[in-house]
């Protein structure tokens, strides 16, 4: 009886987890699609067409990354109150509605200051909502997988979501020389609100794997100093590795911006999109993979080491050589976003996740500001080769740090 009742649970917990993951996979698919007009290639090409300058999209880029590290600050015990998986999925629904407050910038005769109070007011409301998913969604993981499927089941996500962001950027370059860029972009600020309200419903109908009395007991767990989760070796021996990670990628995000600068047109930046897709699905496929056969920290110095790319982007009028290092870099990039929380899984405990979480991207956010603030007044190569030697720092961190050597 008890063998026949032990079966009759298991089969239950696997149909949760494949529930659970044909969900994730889905509502991750939906974010990532509606994301890229919230703050990247479309939108920096979108603020450039509209008639705003160069330094005004630097700045809005600079704020939204201020707001998000500022919310995440302040709200770093979020993802510890209440049902993990409802705030993670509720939080999404004034993110998506935000979208649709875009509109009135997409009729514009003219660009103005008020428009760009509107801008900024709008972008600062919503970099507050994807502040608020990012503190839970790295702890909902502990609660709808098993560890060990944690990899795997991102890599899916990563191929299906770049699949999506090839479509849209494909879209994007096949509309661009028929239509007015504005135009197209009122069109995806609608997409992009349906698009995050489905993944927050998706979210909503997630299942806990945790019973009720096991979760009760974890929550009490939860309520530990703070200064213990500094004290842990996650976050002290990561805390350069996880600092410089963000000062580097906040050069990827600017490279629309600075392609425009260096004399390419929009064409070449929608078809950067299309670019980042495809660099996406490698990295994810690969991932696929080797991620139950290598430790995630090789993968990291492995996607540390295709920054060396950054700065052969200075070359001008040679439209392809650019694409092709765009690739290679969003390829490194891409590996090592999902190697980290991967690797991070196992040696971060459940009890500090979401705050260590918190703090993670407090320094990894506040680096990404950083760059964003610099490129405002550094020469680009100056900015290119900081943020290489600055990844490669986090690559040989993360590779050598004694925690994530004993964590898997």
């Amino acid at each position: 009886m008890q063998q026949v009742m032990k079966n009759k649970n298991m089969n239950t917990e696997n149909s949760t987890v494949f529930q659970n993951k044909i969900r994730a996979i889905l509502a991750y698919a939906f974010r990532t699609a509606a994301l890229l007009c919230a703050n990247g290639s479309l939108m920096q090409t979108f603020l450039s067409v509209t008639g705003f300058s160069e330094q005004n999209i630097y700045l809005h880029a600079s704020l939204f990354q201020a707001v998000n590290v500022l919310t995440i600050l302040l709200c770093a015990r979020f993802a510890d109150k209440g049902t993990v998986l409802r705030r993670t999925a509720l939080v999404q629904i004034p993110g998506g509605l935000l979208f649709l407050f875009y509109l009135p910038l997409c009729m514009l005769q003219e660009v103005s200051a008020g428009a760009y109070v509107w801008l900024l007011f709008v972008s600062l409301f919503q970099s507050v909502t994807f502040a608020l998913h990012t503190i839970c969604e790295y702890k909902v993981p502990y609660y709808i997988y098993r560890t060990e499927e944690y990899g795997m089941v991102m890599s899916v996500c990563g191929i299906l979501s770049s699949a999506v962001s090839f479509g849209v950027g494909a879209l994007f370059s096949f509309l661009s020389v028929r239509y007015s860029y504005n135009r197209i972009m009122l069109a995806a600020f609608v997409v992009s609100c349906a698009f995050l309200l489905l993944s927050g419903i998706l979210q909503y109908f997630q299942k806990s794997l945790l019973p009720p009395e096991e979760t009760a007991e974890q929550k009490q767990k939860e309520k530990i100093p703070l200064s213990a989760m500094f004290r842990h070796d996650a976050f002290s021996k990561l805390f350069v590795g996880n600092l410089t990670r963000g000062f580097a990628n906040g050069a990827t995000t600017i490279l629309a911006a600075a392609a425009l600068s260096i004399g390419y047109d929009e064409t070449l930046t929608s078809t950067m999109v299309s670019i980042q897709s495809l660099a996406t699905l490698a990295a994810c496929a690969l991932f696929a993979v080797v991620s139950s056969r290598i430790h995630p920290r090789y993968m990291i110095f492995v996607g540390s080491c295709c920054f060396l790319a950054l700065p052969v982007l200075l070359c001008q009028n040679r439209p392809i050589l650019y694409l092709a290092m765009y690739a290679i870099l969003l390829f490194g990039r891409t590996l090592i976003d999902y190697a980290v929380p991967s690797a991070l899984l196992y040696a971060v405990p459940v009890e500090i996740a979401g705050t260590y979480n918190a703090w993670r991207m407090i320094l990894h956010n506040g680096g990404t500001m950083l760059a964003t603030v610099v490129a405002g007044f550094v020469p680009l190569p100056f900015l290119l080769v900081v943020s290489m030697i600055c990844q490669l720092i986090s690559g040989i961190n993360f590779l050598t740090a004694k925690v994530m050597q004993k964590s898997r």
